[in-house]
C-alpha cells in the first residue's frame, strides 16, 4: 500500500482524530499534529516492512524492556506485558523518526511518540487485523 494513502486514511479515521486531540492536549496545533502523525504512521509502516534491516532500531531493546516492565508492574501478566514491550519498540521507532524527520529534540520526540503511537497501532490493527 502507498504510504501517503495510508497516512491519509489514518488521519481521516477516528484513531487519527483522537491522536490529533491527544497531541493538541500537549499544546501541538492541529496542522503540526497532522504532520507529526504522518511521520509517525510512516515510521510504523516502514518498521513493519523493514523486518530484516534493524527490526528493533537503535534503542529498541531498552524500549521493549521498559514496556515489558511497565506491564508487569501493572499486573498485566507476562503475555500482555510482551505486547506492551512490542508497543514500546514501536514508540521508540516513532520517536527516532520524529527526531530525524521533524527535527524534534529527543525529549519532545519521545513525548509526542508516546501520545501518538497507540493510535497509529490501533488504526493499523483495525485496518489490517
Amino acid at each position: 500500500m502507498d504510504v501517503q494513502q495510508l497516512v491519509s486514511e489514518f488521519l481521516a479515521s477516528e484513531h487519527g482524530a483522537q491522536a490529533v486531540q491527544a497531541l493538541g492536549a500537549q499544546g501541538v496545533s492541529a496542522p503540526d499534529a497532522e504532520q507529526l502523525l504522518g511521520h509517525a504512521t510512516e515510521a510504523v509502516q516502514a518498521h513493519a516492512e523493514d523486518a530484516g534491516a534493524g527490526l528493533m532500531g537503535d534503542h529498541a531493546g531498552k524500549s521493549f524492556f521498559a514496556g515489558l516492565a511497565a506491564g508487569l508492574v501493572r499486573g498485566d501478566g507476562f503475555f500482555k506485558s510482551i505486547v506492551d514491550g512490542g508497543e514500546g519498540v514501536m514508540t521508540g521507532r516513532v520517536a527516532e523518526a520524529l527526531a530525524a524527520r521533524a527535527g524534534l529534540d529527543p525529549a519532545t520526540a519521545s513525548s509526542i511518540a508516546a501520545a501518538a503511537t497507540p493510535y497509529v497501532i490501533g488504526f493499523l490493527k483495525q485496518r489490517f487485523g
